[in-house]
């Protein structure tokens, strides 16, 4: 992943426009901090190709729909005279701003358009996409008195859709996309109850995530099918997938489970006891197409090869990176 000019530029304004987002005190500045970060991500995008091409559309006029709610629910605060607070007291933009937010993260109801849209991205507008872009967003959701019982509404459908959506789903970067949609149910649930369960939550989570986008680009793999192939059995690369992929899922003792665990002490306090219940199970599903996968690299024609000379060669922080499971069992045992 060469990062040229034109790919270091658009970087460096989407890094600033979220920057302006978290910093805004209204939500004028916080609007503009959106388009900046929309506008220089679509180059990041286009890589001269028509899924590219297609994409960078795609993503154009849903971020654009979201900005225009966004615009126009603040228009609505300056006529009701809070255009220089963050708090929102008019029903509909109430409403509104919610939707809206959960329209630029890809979470449900309004997540159609994110499965669709990232099979046409490079590795790296995907890691930024899954990672990166969802700070904003998240936290002017979190931050701010929203409609409290729309985003509980939000994180339930989240859960539900991003544990279904996978189930049947054959490309890797579509089982990224809904396993995002069902983290995102689990990092909203998150900022409502404590910004710090939030930060650690998601941390985690880009850790994870980049690691298994590393790990799949170290050889291309787009493609449940190449996973079947008999120089990926036993090797590195799939054992290193193997253990991200339980991590992501949850499972204990990996480091996956510290932030998800955190989230479930903090709802049983509150007693928020059937979206939790919501989430483990919707988490169990989510397992099911995660161990899909690592059943397809350990299981399918198993062969040592740990020096097939037919993978590319990865580099020892990648490889130290992708242990990243194993390296913190000791730490989650002592949790």
């Amino acid at each position: 992943m060469h990062l040229t000019l034109n790919k270091l530029l658009p970087i460096y304004f989407v890094l600033c426009g979220t920057m302006i987002t978290l910093s805004s005190s209204s939500w004028m500045m916080a609007w503009t901090g959106l388009e900046i970060n929309m506008l220089a991500f679509i180059p990041i995008i286009m890589t001269n190709t028509k899924l590219s091409n297609e994409s960078a559309l795609k993503y154009f006029f849903i971020q654009a729909t979201g900005s225009i709610i966004i615009f126009l629910s603040t228009i609505i605060l300056m006529q009701a005279n809070f255009s220089t607070s963050m708090d929102v007291s008019n029903l509909l933009a109430n409403s509104l701003i919610p939707l809206a937010l959960a329209l630029k993260l890809g979470a449900a109801p309004m997540h159609f358009w994110f499965p669709q849209m990232v099979e046409g991205l490079s590795w790296l507008a995907l890691s930024l996409l899954l990672t990166w872009q969802k700070m904003a967003p998240l936290f002017l959701m979190s931050s701010y008195s929203l409609l409290t019982t729309l985003i509980y509404v939000m994180v339930v459908l989240s859960a539900i859709t991003g544990a279904m959506g996978g189930l049947n789903q054959l490309l890797l970067k579509k089982i990224l996309a809904y396993s995002s949609i069902n983290h995102l149910a689990w990092m909203i649930m998150s900022a409502m109850i404590s910004m710090n369960i939030l930060l650690t939550y998601f941390i985690i989570y880009i850790i994870i995530t980049l690691m298994i986008i590393l790990l799949l680009m170290s050889n291309n793999l787009t493609h449940l099918s190449q996973l079947m192939a008999n120089q990926y059995s036993l090797s590195l690369i799939a054992v290193g997938l193997f253990l991200n992929l339980l991590s992501l899922g949850g499972l204990p003792p990996f480091l996956g489970f510290l932030p998800k665990w955190l989230v479930l002490m903090s709802l049983a306090s509150n007693a928020f006891f059937m979206i939790m219940i919501i989430l483990v199970m919707c988490s169990v599903l989510t397992l099911y197409f995660y161990m899909r996968i690592s059943f397809n690299l350990l299981m399918m024609n198993p062969k040592l090869s740990w020096f097939n000379k037919s993978l590319l060669h990865m580099t020892w922080p990648v490889k130290v990176a992708s242990m990243c499971p194993i390296i913190t069992l000791p730490l989650m045992t002592m949790m």
